[in-house]
């Protein structure tokens, strides 16, 4: 498979995708894309709130594929770009692939820290509690695996497919930033 300059930032939520994906896509100067802002324009166009959009692609996999359509374009036509996604490790292969960890109360207390995002409020993906963002997490993590098993009998949360795993509690964005393009820069040798 040969190697593009694509660097994929797939985890748990809350681990730091958005975050550390904006810091690269600055660092590097390269274009960038998102699953989650993709499927939250998706949401806001049918009138779904976000988690009434994951449901319904969990059993509608023909809008599940809009989003599987976009990866496969990056794999096919990008170059230079950093994508969030929790199944670019799978569609994009030529990629460098990151998964980025983190305990499910971390996890819980930063998605309900950044639930005033207006990205976040205009599909009613906001929550009112740490144990509602924990459960919330909970359900979208179990959609993941049981929607992805089913459509691709893959897991997008088994860390032996990815090039790269880092715990994000350990290191703030910055530094999780820093080992990725180091991690990367290796990989291309």
């Amino acid at each position: 498979m040969e190697q593009k300059h694509i660097i994929t930032l797939g985890g748990l939520p809350g681990g730091g995708k958005s975050t550390v994906k904006a810091l690269l896509e600055k660092e590097l100067s390269w274009s960038s894309f998102s699953t989650g802002d993709y499927m939250r324009s998706l949401a806001k166009e049918r009138g779904m709130t976000f988690d009434e959009f994951n449901a319904h692609i969990a059993e509608h996999k023909a809008d599940d594929e809009l989003i599987d359509k976009e990866l496969q374009r990056i794999e096919a036509e990008e170059d230079h770009m950093i994508v969030d996604s929790h199944l670019a490790f799978h569609f994009v292969p030529s990629a460098f692939k990151v998964f980025l960890n983190i305990s499910l109360s971390e996890s819980a207390r930063r998605i309900y820290a950044d639930s005033d995002r207006e990205s976040r409020k205009s599909v009613g993906d906001t929550m009112s509690s740490i144990d509602e963002a924990k459960q919330r997490i909970e359900a979208r993590i179990e959609n993941h695996n049981d929607r992805y098993k089913r459509h691709y009998g893959i897991s997008p949360y088994e860390v032996d497919q990815y090039d790269l795993v880092i715990n994000t509690e350990d290191y703030n964005p910055e530094e999780v930033a820093s080992i990725i393009l180091e991690a990367y820069k290796n990989w291309l040798k």
